[in-house]
């Protein structure tokens, strides 16, 4: 019955309100990843409803910081979080990368190269799709952990990352404060990711929608962990709040630890995970940066995008990148 309801309700406000924009606008080559869009924004909108009620309902309740001067900070993420999950950044995102993406998949196809799915590699793995499932939702991870540590160590990506930590005041609407040009490409590279391990687009929104809940609580304002060993399988709050944690003279490289989106297996595999439950103030100790914490959105994507074209000038700054991280190599 809730099958049904869901796919009535997203056939009728594509029939209502996208199919006849398209038609108007002669858009409808558009018209097939229109009425997915649709679904995106209904599932954004049961997202920001978990977050709204569910997750914030533990950060009322058992608060990590208590109430302050800093909890205006949570505002622009707020709209951060509006904008994604509600699809506007990604449908801007998508309407640049689709195109890009088409013409690799044709490309591919013409050389007679199809993406190999694991259930051939893996016999038996088709038969359960839960299974399935998992392992391509690990792959997915292995992926995302990765393009993370490489926002870290590339100076001209940090430029753009470094907006994501500039937060003083962590909450669960901390997950979406990304710059737009930063969304674009972790976008891009993780669907070409997933289309060459073979990822089915059912399963990739399934997955994404999931893997972001996930990274929403794990910045949640609580003190809260799923136990020694459940810590070590899932990431919690206290343990990515460490990837957050301050830089300090005795830490310079507290940011360059628990990297993990949603499996810590990676820190452990990689040798970056750190476990020890210390709190630590959360933000970053270069003051240009950390003077996101006073603007609006707008003001804020102006701002990391000067700070990206002076990574990429010559004789780049060592304020645009991350404090206590070697230069990238020439």
């Amino acid at each position: 019955m809730l099958t049904d309801l869901w796919v009535d309700t997203q056939a009728w406000l594509f029939e209502t309100f996208v199919s006849p924009l398209l038609f108007q606008f002669g858009l409808m080559a558009w018209y097939e990843p229109g009425y997915s869009a649709v679904e995106f924004v209904m599932l954004g909108v049961v997202q920001i409803a978990i977050i709204a009620i569910g997750m914030r309902f533990f950060e009322r309740r058992w608060p990590l910081e208590k109430s302050g001067p800093d909890d205006r900070l949570i505002r622009v993420d707020q709209i951060y979080t509006v904008l994604n999950k509600l699809g506007v950044v990604p449908l801007a995102i998508f309407v640049l990368t689709y195109p890009l993406v088409q013409h690799i998949e044709l490309l591919v196809r013409s050389w007679g190269v199809a993406p190999p799915r694991l259930e051939r590699i893996l016999p038996g793995l088709g038969d359960n799709a839960l299974a399935s499932f998992l392992v391509y939702f690990f792959l997915y991870d292995f992926a995302a952990y990765w393009l993370h540590r490489a926002q870290h160590r590339f100076g001209w990506w940090w430029a753009l990352h470094s907006l994501h930590h500039s937060q003083r005041r962590m909450t669960v609407w901390t997950d979406d404060r990304n710059h737009v040009l930063d969304d674009l490409l972790i976008t891009l590279a993780l669907v070409l990711f997933s289309q060459l391990v073979g990822v089915q687009p059912g399963e990739y929104v399934m997955i994404l929608m999931i893997g972001r809940l996930v990274e929403s609580w794990s910045h949640a304002n609580v003190d809260m962990s799923f136990g020694r060993l459940g810590e070590r399988l899932l990431v919690g709050p206290r343990f990515h709040r460490l990837h957050h944690a301050l830089s300090t003279p005795e830490e310079r490289h507290i940011q360059d630890h628990n990297f993990a989106p949603v499996f810590p297996i990676w820190d452990i595999l990689f040798g970056t995970a750190i476990y020890d439950n210390k709190h630590r103030p959360t933000g970053v100790d270069d003051a240009a940066v950390d003077r996101d914490n006073g603007r609006g959105w707008i003001a804020q994507q102006v701002t990391v995008l000067g700070r990206l074209t002076r990574a990429l000038l010559p004789g780049v700054r060592r304020s645009s990148m991350q404090p206590g991280l070697r230069p990238p190599a020439e």
